[in-house]
């Protein structure tokens, strides 16, 4: 697998000019839209690390004012704003809205046990199950693991009582969409559907497994260049029509997740009280912490970071950037606003995972060269570089 060296994408940026003038770097917190010489600079970055598509954007004051598209989204169609991407694990900040913005109309308490509407079979001797809140999975101390099928009898159970560790958690999504859906008697899609994607117009974006009209979907490729299908894996898994998740496999458009980002910027749904609880880091990651300031002492260091409510949190003096990012076999997302300035960017990557992650310390050092994000690739890529790996 071939990964692009840091150096050489920083040397791309270093060398990018305009009539002979080097862009100034903007202030964090800050986004420009990019020169052209800074765009070809990062289209080589996506074609030395063979991106099969991709999809930009940056916000500014909550408005998309720059996109860009990379590739092609199938064999002889070029990627566009209407490409739909898999946008792996930002699907949660979706269901997090998604949560949001129920409890503000009533329908949901954020601190009320998830056992009065639900309760998973493989957990239902375990007496923490009354502890388990939708806060504590939104702010990923559910103490469930990841997934259930990662633990040796691939059963769900409990790892930490809940509200205690921090511990990253799909599961912990999945079990509170359930949750809300046994409460409110409809299917998870059509709440999030109702509360979510029509309001804020995302009229691109699907939660649920649809097979049918999936043209504008980016292809997914192995690293031999092998699709297996649409919501299917190498390994020959398949979803099924209808199946959804909370925690993983949105299709949404570049266009469609910056209307999002908006939205989120300004708490629409909910008051600002609730807007500064999901700002509030809740959650410590420790040694995962976006931004280690100790072995990367030229990153921007958060005065606090963890997670709030369904976003990744990192606060600084004058501002805080919420985000979260995504990845699996085939993609690699990364999506983040930050407060006051309203700017954003949305990264969305169709490739096998690898080349993906070998080509997003470039993409950053390009788009946003103080992103508080690049620190985690920076150490990704050094680790899946490392030898032995």
């Amino acid at each position: 697998m071939r990964i692009l060296v840091l150096a050489g994408a920083l040397m791309l940026v270093s060398c990018t000019r305009v009539d002979g003038v080097k862009p100034e770097t903007p202030a964090q917190g800050r986004l420009y839209p990019p020169d052209r010489g800074s765009v070809a600079a990062l289209d080589r970055v996506l074609a030395d690390n063979q991106i099969v598509t991709a999809g930009f954007g940056i916000l500014k004051n909550g408005e998309l004012v720059w996109s860009h598209y990379h590739g092609e989204q199938s064999p002889g169609v070029v990627a566009s704003a209407s490409t739909r991407f898999n946008a792996a694990s930002i699907t949660k900040t979706v269901a997090a809205e998604t949560a949001l913005r129920l409890v503000a109309s009533g329908e949901l308490d954020l601190d009320a046990p998830l056992a009065s509407y639900w309760v998973d079979p493989d957990i239902a001797g375990d007496p923490r199950r009354d502890s388990l809140t939708a806060r504590r999975v939104l702010n990923h101390t559910s103490g469930f693991p990841n997934w259930r099928f990662f633990r040796p009898d691939r059963k769900l159970a409990f790892e930490h009582d809940p509200g205690t560790h921090y511990g990253y958690s799909g599961e912990g999504f999945e079990y509170l969409a359930r949750a809300i859906e046994r409460k409110l008697g409809d299917p998870f899609p059509a709440i999030v559907q109702r509360m979510v994607l029509d309001p804020v117009g995302m009229r691109d974006t699907l939660i649920a497994v649809h097979r049918e009209g999936l043209e504008r979907v980016a292809r997914p490729v192995d690293a031999n260049g092998i699709f297996p299908g649409f919501y299917c894996r190498p390994d020959g898994g398949c979803r099924a029509e209808g199946e959804y998740s909370a925690a993983d496999d949105m299709l949404v458009t570049v266009p469609d997740y910056a209307r999002f980002l908006a939205a989120v910027l300004q708490s629409r749904g909910y008051d600002e009280v609730l807007a500064i609880e999901r700002d509030r880091v809740q959650t410590d990651r420790g040694a995962e912490g976006l931004v280690d300031c100790v072995a990367d002492p030229e990153a921007p260091c958060p005065v606090a970071q963890g997670y709030g409510l369904g976003f990744e949190i990192a606060q600084f003096e004058d501002h805080t950037v919420l985000g979260h990012g995504g990845a699996d076999w085939s993609e690699q997302s990364l999506a983040y606003i930050y407060r006051p300035s309203g700017d954003g960017l949305v990264i969305f990557l169709n490739a096998p995972n690898l080349q993906a992650l070998g080509a997003m310390p470039g993409i950053l050092a390009l788009l946003d060269p103080r992103s508080p994000f690049a620190s985690r690739y920076r150490t990704w890529l050094a680790r899946a570089a490392a030898p032995g790996r």
